[in-house]
């Protein structure tokens, strides 16, 4: 599994999410795809 685990601090400041995958699988290298995950640390103090 691609994935990122995180603390519920943590999680609450996920701005955006998505998997960086190729439109088709002839496109694709790998059976795998990033997890991009997009954090607003602005937020903490």
């Amino acid at each position: 599994m691609d994935l990122q685990l995180v603390s519920p601090v943590l999680a609450a400041l996920v701005a955006t999410a998505g998997v960086d995958r190729a439109p088709s699988y002839a496109e694709r290298w790998s059976d795998h795809a990033p997890v991009v995950v997009d954090y607003d640390l602005t937020q903490t103090g």
